[in-house]
């Protein structure tokens, strides 16, 4: 696949078959994932994969937020519908059977800790582009955020920050292209 393709065609999927992920394949793509460039090549990313019981942890704690989230969604003005749909969607993850948590090293200085964010982000990305090469769907999420501590603490992990966390299965739906919202490309000379 071209990398121009890949990067128009993926797509957020929100409804996941039943089919569950080869484990190897996952591993190569989270491996490959790491070649992301980062700040200070500090390589400050972490991958967490959740199967079985884990999931069903994280699947809890996203049911028990999936409320929480009521005030967060009004502050953005999503409709009724809408806000209904991401709630319903943090319940269950689109049936998806495993989830891939992105992490960033905390830093203390702040050109540090933005240089690790955006260096996470970075290889969450390269995964979600890989995946979709795969025919793997993914949803990068990013709402965990309101429950960080307590997901950092569901997964035994200190001394990070949370970059996203991402369903990964095989697309039960193939949404239309969304139209882009703004061209935010200046030039100055």
């Amino acid at each position: 696949m071209e990398l121009e393709k890949a990067l128009r065609e993926r797509r957020s999927i929100r409804k996941f078959t039943d089919r569950p992920v080869d484990r190897d394949l996952l591993e190569r793509l989270l491996r490959t994932a790491l070649w992301a460039p980062s700040g200070m090549n500090r390589q400050p990313w972490k991958f967490i994969v959740l199967e079985g019981a884990a999931m069903q942890r994280l699947l809890k704690l996203s049911a028990g937020m999936a409320e929480d989230m009521e005030g967060p969604l009004r502050a953005q003005n999503f409709n009724d519908k809408m806000r209904a749909y991401v709630k319903g969607y943090f319940r269950d993850l689109g049936g998806a059977r495993t989830a891939v948590i992105c992490l960033a090293k905390a830093a203390d200085a702040y050109l540090a800790d933005h240089a690790n964010m955006v260096s996470g982000a970075a290889a969450l990305y390269n995964f979600l582009l890989l995946a979709h090469e795969a025919g793997l769907a993914c949803c990068w999420m990013t709402g965990y955020a309101l429950v960080e501590k307590d997901l950092l603490r569901l997964l035994g992990v200190e001394g990070y920050k949370l970059v996203g966390v991402t369903p990964v299965g095989w697309p039960d739906q193939s949404p239309p292209v969304p139209p882009r919202k703004h061209e935010d490309i200046v030039w100055m000379t």
